[in-house]
């Protein structure tokens, strides 16, 4: 559910905050007043695309954010696969849209993410219902989507339908590779030699660069190494006035001093330690002098190495390890197109298997979709009774489309609306007030997601009094399951919110303003008021609104 909505500088909204509890939330006010903003904003949260004229006027930048609580652990298990850290199953989504920029920003918890991680958020978090039915079942794809979340069985049927239909899928694009003419089959085979024998010859080991590039230096440097390691020899030893002989010189001097009564012994021990350092030092050197290789071809060698291995990285790979894993590939290929008429045999007989174990598995997926379906058809067909569509006929087709991986289904919902007139597909003929109704149908139907706030925008328009009362009615109980939120013009369907939010403009400072407050129980019932008498709110309407909402709390019951 949506806990609470800040707004900045966003068409007529300066700065506007408001806070939600559970149940179902009205939101009234005349035409033109900004309901539609505010449902605006609602849809940036769940992902939808940012407008850059929408920023108020004289603002360079506006900002949206929205506080959520769920318990659903699907959206836990996306949010841990983005590592956004949560805390008391509660996450803030914000939008912010920079108009001289031109560009918009999304955040999860403070964390930056692309618009389609916040759509896929979005969708699990929000359902917006419209006459044009923007966000959900506007599509056969989406209808037969609709339809399979209602059937707990076919969720693992579904998965192993997916995973056997890109077994499939791959094996034809093996197929694909070894149906080939025979000068293609013979092109290609003499490139994959190629490429596997200049590969071989080529001897590449892993570690082969490392070893290169620790070498390359005293290979470049041979000369210059051998005659510091001359001089430093020279210095230490072999020189006039070597460090090691005066070294000598210093311990017999030292040993003097302690014959003739001088407490000198550490002073000896040090030049004693110094003496051995410094010699041994001395045999380092002249072992990395031993081991220093002035021989120019053994230097050409590893150039050539060097440039061999930077050749066959720009040809095969990034590394020696992906070069190799090229190599193993194409010989693969290689030997399958050697023998590509037993490979082709194997392949298809492969798919046939295939494709035999998923027509029987769509067989079940659709066996259990039919029989869901006419139980939903039935379901929804009384709800729109109730919604005081009485003659409504709600039926799902079904036809048969290629195999994929959600089986052989196309579906699609179907509606008529009147006694004896044609049935067709449901987004092809309702009207806006028979869609939304078939919406609402659709929702108190389905397997209630508690986590996802359910939104409709004008669900009672093109209806009366009775039937906004039905309509409220079934809002309410939808609202015992989930948050749910209604624009609405309909006296009768506020009388049975247990929030009453009104949009307004403030026209104060030379500035027009939308605004919006969620009104205590006096201004609710005044609210109503108006919306049955109009601006002038008669003694009567007010009683014909504490009526409404009498009758109301009596059928919550």
């Amino acid at each position: 559910m949506i806990n609470s909505l800040s707004i900045k500088n966003y068409a007529l909204i300066d700065d506007l905050n408001l806070e939600f509890g559970a149940g179902f939330i009205v939101i009234t006010g005349e035409t033109g007043s900004g309901k539609s903003i505010l449902l605006e904003a609602m849809e940036l949260l769940a992902g939808a695309r940012a407008d850059m004229s929408a920023v108020r006027s004289g603002s360079a930048i506006c900002s949206i954010s929205g506080s959520f609580t769920y318990q659903n652990a699907e959206i836990s298990a996306f949010l841990d696969e983005l590592g956004i850290p949560v805390e008391d199953n509660t996450v803030v989504i914000r939008r912010v849209i920079e108009s001289a920029e031109g560009r918009s920003k999304a955040f999860i918890n403070d964390a930056p993410v692309n618009v389609s991680t916040l759509q896929t958020l979005g969708r699990k978090l929000i359902n917006f219902h419209s006459q044009d039915e923007k966000y959900e079942l506007n599509s056969p794809q989406n209808q037969l989507a609709f339809l399979d979340s209602r059937i707990d069985e076919n969720a693992p049927r579904l998965a192993k339908a997916a995973s056997v239909y890109e077994e499939i899928s791959e094996l034809k694009r093996e197929l694909e590779s070894l149906n080939l003419s025979e000068a293609e089959r013979e092109r290609k085979m003499d490139l994959y030699s190629f490429q596997i024998e200049e590969i071989n010859q080529a001897d590449l080991r892993s570690g082969d660069e490392e070893k290169i590039a620790a070498e390359l230096p005293a290979l470049k440097n041979a000369e210059k190494i051998s005659e510091v390691c001359a001089l430093t020899d020279s210095l230490l030893y072999s020189g006039d006035n070597p460090v090691l002989s005066q070294l000598s010189k210093v311990q017999k001097n030292i040993e003097n001093l302690i014959s003739l009564g001088t407490p000198a012994q550490e002073a000896l021990s040090l030049v004693q330690q110094s003496y051995y350092q410094i010699d041994e030092t001395r045999r380092e050197i002249e072992d990395i002098a031993a081991k220093t290789d002035i021989n120019p071809q053994t230097l050409n060698a590893a150039l050539e190495r060097e440039e061999l291995i930077k050749k066959m990285k720009k040809k095969y790979g990034r590394d020696i390890s992906e070069i190799l894993q090229y190599r193993d590939k194409i010989q693969k290929e290689f030997e399958a197109l050697n023998n590509s008429e037993g490979n082709i045999k194997n392949i298809e007989a492969a798919i046939e298997e295939k494709t035999s174990l998923l027509t029987a598995l769509s067989a079940e997926i659709s066996e259990a979709r039919k029989k869901e379906a006419a139980n939903l058809c039935g379901y929804v067909k009384d709800e729109l009774a109730e919604l005081d569509i009485p003659n409504a006929v709600f039926e799902i087709s079904f036809d048969k489309k290629p195999l994929s991986a959600s089986g052989f289904d196309k579906i699609e919902f179907m509606f008529c609306a009147n006694k004896g007139e044609e049935i067709l597909p449901l987004r092809n003929c309702a009207s806006g007030g028979e869609m939304s109704r078939v919406m609402l149908a659709l929702e108190l139907s389905s397997r209630l997601n508690a986590d996802q706030t359910a939104v409709f925008d004008e669900i009672d328009a093109g209806t009366g009094g009775k039937a906004g009362g039905k309509i409220g009615k079934k809002l309410e109980t939808l609202s015992k399951e989930k948050q749910v939120f209604s624009v609405t013009h309909l006296a009768q369907v506020c009388a049975f919110s247990d929030s009453h939010i009104k949009i307004y403009k403030d026209d104060n400072d030379l500035r027009t303003r939308t605004k919006a407050e969620i009104l205590p129980p006096q201004e609710h019932i005044k609210e109503i008021a108006r919306m049955i008498s109009g601006e002038q709110v008669t003694e009567s309407a007010l009683s014909h609104a504490k009526n409404l909402i009498g009758l109301s709390k009596t059928e919550k019951r």
